[in-house]
Formats: structure tokens, C-alpha cells, sequence
């Protein structure tokens, strides 16, 4: 047995805080969680009725900080808290309980520039609930997960325990790609209807976005998103071997699905010659991403 399942069998988890009851479902479900540990709207606890615990691993919405987002930061132009100032429901939560560590992930935007001064706050914060904080990005294809996702990973350790000894992992090569991770044969049911692909392939110019600029990218899959913010589903980026270098992009789109070599494939899919699935984001901002 390794260290890290002694790890996992030495914890149990003492409670988690998610509104949503189908994400709640899904991950009960999938780390086999009680369901009554939920305490539900993180805004409606009361952090001095918290039983006592040695490890908070929390983050807040990145809505209002990813480049993908309106970038508002904490507070909006009114004052009032965004979906990224729920911030302050966690530090008020780890100010009450000071469990021994604190781990917080977020998009790297938050260290950028733009959001210095909420960066800055966080350490501030953390310093003052009496913390010793360290901070990287981190990426997690360099960890074994066959995703190209940058996230800073800001871990912080209680003063009266912290023996100045911590660092964050050291990078190790990416043994399995997401291939590795599919089905070779995949069901008719999850293949979208040709009236779907008609309506995210529209023409319409008011939701097409960057439809009409298609191309095959020949380093990295870009960002997939739902384009919720403003429009469609852009179906703008196509990498994958199977495509010959002059590809007919529109007449992919246009009949849907395509077939080569005997394989079936969705328009509005992304594959990456490098194996790597890009990050997932919703696009409420309404900005459009590609890669160049």
C-alpha cells in the first residue's frame, strides 16, 4: 500500500456544500459520499455549528475572473458580491474552524494583473487568519491526467504546524492519453441528431459566432464551450488525424457526421493529435475562444 492510499483510508470527509442537487447526486455517486453530509447553500451555514476539521479544500466560482467570463472580479460595479465573491464565504468559514490546511484551486487568471489586488487580498486574508500560504499554476497534463488545464493551486498550512518544508510536486511524464480513456465503440444515442447539428451549425449570423472561420489547428485542441453567454455553440475547431489537410470544413458541418477509415465522427468535436482533452468552460461572457 502507498502513500497515498494510507492517506485515503486514514480521512473521512465531514461535510461538502454544493446547492445544486444533480451535482450533489453525481458526486455522492461517484466517491460514494452520504448525501446527508451536504450542508447545501454555503451562504446559509453557520461556520460555528461546523464539527471540527483538519483539512478545507474549497474554491469559488471563476465566472467573474476567466478570461472566458465578464471579469468583474469580487464586486461588481454596484458593490455588490459576483459569482466569484463567494470568496468570502469560504475565508469566513476557514477564519471560524482554522483547520490545520487550507487548499484552494482557481483559473490562473487570478494571479494575473487584471485581479492583483484580489490575489493579493486572498494571501492577505490568509496571512492574517494566521496561514503560511504557497502558490503555483499547475497544469494537469504534467500530472498524469491527459488534460491540457492550467489551474493555481494556493496551499496554505497553519502557522503553529508549518515546518517551511513544503513544495509542490515535481512534473512527470504523461503515460496515458485520452484515448486510453474512451470507448472504441460508442452508442447511436450519443451521437446529436442531425436537427441539432442544423441548429448549432445555423447560418443565422446572429448566433454562428466564428462558424464561418473554421480551420484545422495542428497543435492542441482549443477550449469547448456551450456558448451560453450570447450564442450557440460555436463548432469552429477541428484537429484530428483522420482529416486530410485540405478538409472541407463547412461540408463536415453541414452533413454532421462525416465517416473515414471505417470511424464515425461528430461535427462540432475537437481532437488533438497530442492526445490531451482541452478544458471545459460555459462561456457566459460571450467571448469567443480559438486558438491561433
Amino acid at each position: 500500500m502507498n502513500k497515498t492510499e494510507n492517506f485515503r483510508k486514514s480521512w473521512s470527509l465531514i461535510n461538502f456544500c454544493e446547492f445544486d442537487k444533480y451535482a450533489s447526486q453525481s458526486y455522492c455517486m461517484i466517491h460514494g459520499v452520504d448525501p446527508n453530509l451536504n450542508l447545501g447553500d454555503i451562504t446559509q451555514v453557520d461556520e460555528k455549528k461546523l464539527n471540527d476539521f483538519d483539512l478545507m479544500t474549497w474554491g469559488f466560482p471563476c465566472t467573474d475572473l476567466s478570461a472566458a467570463g465578464r471579469q468583474k472580479g469580487f464586486i461588481d460595479e454596484n458593490g455588490n458580491k459576483t459569482r466569484s465573491g463567494m470568496y468570502y464565504e469560504g475565508i469566513r468559514i476557514l477564519r471560524e474552524k482554522k483547520p490545520k490546511l487550507s487548499i484552494i484551486e482557481n483559473v490562473k487568471a487570478l494571479t494575473s494583473k487584471k485581479f492583483a489586488k484580489e490575489f493579493q487580498m486572498i494571501l492577505d486574508d490568509l496571512d492574517e487568519a494566521g496561514y503560511n500560504t504557497y502558490y503555483k499554476i499547475l497544469n494537469a497534463k504534467d500530472y498524469g491526467i491527459p488534460q491540457n488545464r492550467e489551474r493555481v493551486f494556493i496551499i496554505s498550512i497553519r502557522k503553529d504546524i508549518d515546518n517551511g518544508k513544503f513544495k509542490f510536486p515535481d512534473p512527470k511524464p504523461l503515460k496515458i492519453r485520452l484515448k486510453d480513456l474512451l470507448d472504441d465503440e460508442v452508442d447511436e444515442k450519443y451521437y446529436l441528431s442531425k436537427k441539432m447539428i442544423n441548429y448549432i451549425a445555423s447560418p443565422n449570423a446572429k448566433w454562428t459566432g466564428n462558424n464561418g472561420g473554421a480551420y484545422v489547428n495542428k497543435s492542441i485542441a482549443s477550449t469547448l464551450n456551450t456558448g451560453e453567454g450570447s450564442r450557440r455553440c460555436d463548432a469552429s475547431n477541428y484537429i484530428c488525424k483522420d482529416l486530410p489537410e485540405n478538409a472541407d470544413l463547412q461540408a463536415i458541418r453541414q452533413f454532421g457526421i462525416f465517416e473515414k477509415d471505417g470511424k464515425r465522427h461528430q461535427a462540432g468535436s475537437v481532437w488533438d493529435k497530442n492526445g490531451l482533452a482541452p478544458t471545459l468552460d460555459t462561456m457566459q461572457g460571450g467571448v469567443q475562444t480559438t486558438n491561433d
